[in-house]
């Protein structure tokens, strides 16, 4: 929220310090002294000059306060028409402010947001006659410390006709909004990753379509990848073995792939490369690579392999339908059930049969 406030006289300390003592919260010295040593931040505001031009816009025909506040000038006068009357100590502990002339000085900077989004809101809902209003946002602290902040406002009993006495609490929640951004992004993570090989998995590749083939620089080139032999493994050796070779080959892809490349494991032994800002040569050479590592491992692999450029000429996945077209014929020439089977640079000698 970005007040532009124009607090009590700021450029007379003096007399901002007895403005602030002026008002006294109900309930006399007790429920001053209360404000001052509450745990959180408060802040009381006078709104009655703001409640004032908002019923004028009113009388003049304004009906929708939302859309009238996505008028900078309208939403900068609101911001100018709310008067701080009084903070307590918590708040320059939340804001790092040293003083109160220091932090009035930095309102602004505390609630930077060329739309308001926040003040907005509360605003559209004291209009619509609520009494309280309550949200998650953003602010700054003096030092420019960002930190998420949860604000609750409370129009205090009597004042609900006028908006002359406002209350606010603000609660710095950084560590726990932190914590649940991180939690988020873990089960994001793991939503988009494979279980058995930790590369992206069939949601994570289409993930990745999206934002390759919508803001990726061309060329993009991809490689479609399928391990040689697993059934056979699988049924000779048992479901361990195979998912070995799937990992080892996994391993393999992703030692290869130069960053920032993007290896999927998109099916059972089915993985997907994509490369962005490569021309077709370059990952010509990549597969001669990935061959060259399979047959060099301790337990050598077989794979077929294709490999396709996208130039930004219609949609990606029609070069991907090439590419996989590629290593379908690479396939087929493993098992020699097509010898005549167009060239694949990547085509990896036979070891275990298999039908695909």
């Amino acid at each position: 929220m970005r007040y532009q406030v124009e607090p009590p006289r700021l450029d007379r300390p003096h007399d901002h310090a007895a403005s602030m003592m002026q008002t006294t919260p109900p309930g006399g010295d007790l429920a001053m002294q209360l404000f001052d040593l509450a745990p959180t931040s408060l802040w009381l505001q006078d709104l009655s000059a703001l409640k004032t031009r908002l019923d004028g816009w009113a009388s003049e025909g304004m009906t929708d306060l939302r859309l009238w506040l996505s008028d900078p000038e309208h939403l900068l006068t609101c911001q100018r028409l709310i008067r701080i009357v009084r903070i307590n100590r918590q708040t320059l502990l939340t804001y790092e402010a040293r003083d109160e002339a220091e932090l009035f000085a930095h309102i602004p900077t505390l609630f930077h947001d060329p739309h308001a989004t926040a003040l907005v809101e509360v605003l559209c809902q004291l209009w619509s006659g609520a009494t309280q209003a309550r949200l998650v946002t953003r602010n700054r602290t003096v030092a420019g410390r960002v930190i998420d902040v949860s604000y609750a406002g409370q129009m205090l009993p009597g004042s609900e006709a006028a908006w002359d006495r406002y209350l606010i609490s603000i609660e710095d929640i950084t560590a726990r909004e932190e914590q649940r951004r991180q939690e988020e992004a873990r089960l994001e993570t793991l939503s988009l990753t494979d279980p058995l090989t930790g590369l992206r998995n069939r949601a994570g590749y289409e993930a990745d379509l999206g934002r390759f083939e919508g803001v990726s620089p061309v060329p993009v080139s991809v490689i479609v990848a399928d391990l040689n032999g697993l059934k056979e493994a699988n049924d000779l050796l048992g479901h361990e073995a195979g998912d070995a070779l799937i990992r080892a080959f996994a391993a393999i892809l992703e030692q290869q792939a130069p960053a920032p490349a993007r290896v999927a494991r998109i099916g059972g032994d089915e993985f997907v490369l994509l490369l962005p800002v490569t021309e077709r040569d370059e990952a010509a050479a990549l597969v001669r690579r990935i061959v060259a590592a399979l047959e060099a491992g301790p337990s050598p692999l077989s794979a077929a392999l294709g490999v396709e450029t996208w130039t930004g000429e219609g949609p990606l996945k029609a070069a991907i339908a090439r590419a996989d077209a590629q290593m379908y014929a690479a396939k087929r020439r493993h098992y020699d059930t097509a010898p005549d089977a167009p060239w694949n640079p990547a085509d990896a000698p036979g070891r275990l049969p298999r039908a695909h």
